[in-house]
């Protein structure tokens, strides 16, 4: 009888086994297998945790280099001194009377803004953050420059000529504003200028015979002008005309002022003795 009843618990225990696996598996049990699939899921080698925390690194790196990097670089090649308009220069040009009434072409060197040429207007070395030695970083460096200028005839004492896009390099160029320093009177002190008149002070006019007119030579901007006719009656102070031999009345014009030329002395020769009958002192 004992063997009957082992055999029959053997059996027993068959049927149970045969019943789990058309039932399937205790809900319990599904869950520790599920949960024990997780950890072997998240469990990874030394080398695997190494080489996921480095490619975290390197998009970190690689985010901060074409955000921060890259952004800066674009920022530094598309920052062009030269698309900025380019500044006004002002400087100065002394001329000759007889230049500022005739007009003239005269060299003139002056200092201006140009883009550095070492560095583009970039202020940097080309695709680097290195700075431009050449200009210190500030992307513009000052050079000397020489150019022609037109002085126009008639030009006056003070007034300004502007010519265009000579002045600091930009987008557009700035102007170039030249003021004219001429001069009021000529290299021999002989020639003044008022206005579009000039004047020249006669110191004598001498008359060999009374009441008889004579002549003297004089000299205009132009150069030695000859004989000016005098007439017998002229008497000191009194101005001896030339017409069209002054200044133009404006700049360019071909209308042109006169030279007058002041008696200051008057000596009548035929007296005997030379002395002058009038005179300005």
């Amino acid at each position: 009888m004992p063997m009957a009843t082992s055999t029959v618990l053997q059996v027993g225990q068959l049927r149970s086994g045969a019943a789990w696996h058309r039932r399937g598996p205790h809900p319990a049990v599904t869950a520790a297998a599920a949960d024990d699939g997780k950890s072997k899921s998240k469990s990874e080698s030394p080398w695997e945790s190494v080489k996921r925390s480095a490619g975290g690194v390197q998009d970190k790196a690689k985010g901060f280099w074409d955000s921060e990097v890259l952004g800066a670089k674009r920022a530094m090649s598309e920052r062009q001194f030269g698309d900025a308009p380019g500044k006004d220069v002002r400087t100065a040009l002394r001329v000759t009377l007889e230049e500022a009434v005739l007009g003239t072409k005269m060299p003139l060197t002056y200092t201006r803004e140009c883009v550095c040429g070492g560095c583009e207007g970039t202020g940097r070395l080309s695709s680097t953050f290195i700075g431009c030695e050449e200009c210190r970083g500030a992307g513009m460096v000052s050079e000397e420059t020489r150019i022609e200028v037109t002085v126009p005839a008639g030009v006056s004492d003070g007034a300004t000529l502007r010519l265009k896009e000579q002045g600091g390099q930009g987008t557009p160029n700035g102007g170039l504003y030249v003021k004219i320093d001429a001069a009021a009177m000529n290299q021999g002190g002989i020639i003044t200028r008022v206005g579009a008149d000039l004047y020249t002070d006669v110191q004598i006019v001498r008359f060999p015979v009374r009441g008889e007119a004579t002549a003297i030579r004089v000299r205009t901007v132009e150069g030695d002008w000859g004989n000016l006719a005098v007439a017998a009656d002229a008497e000191v102070g009194k101005a001896l005309r030339i017409r069209g031999r002054g200044a133009p009345v404006k700049p360019g014009s071909k209308e042109r002022g006169d030279h007058l030329f002041v008696v200051k002395k008057v000596l009548y020769e035929d007296d005997g003795d030379g002395e002058d009958t009038d005179d300005i002192s």
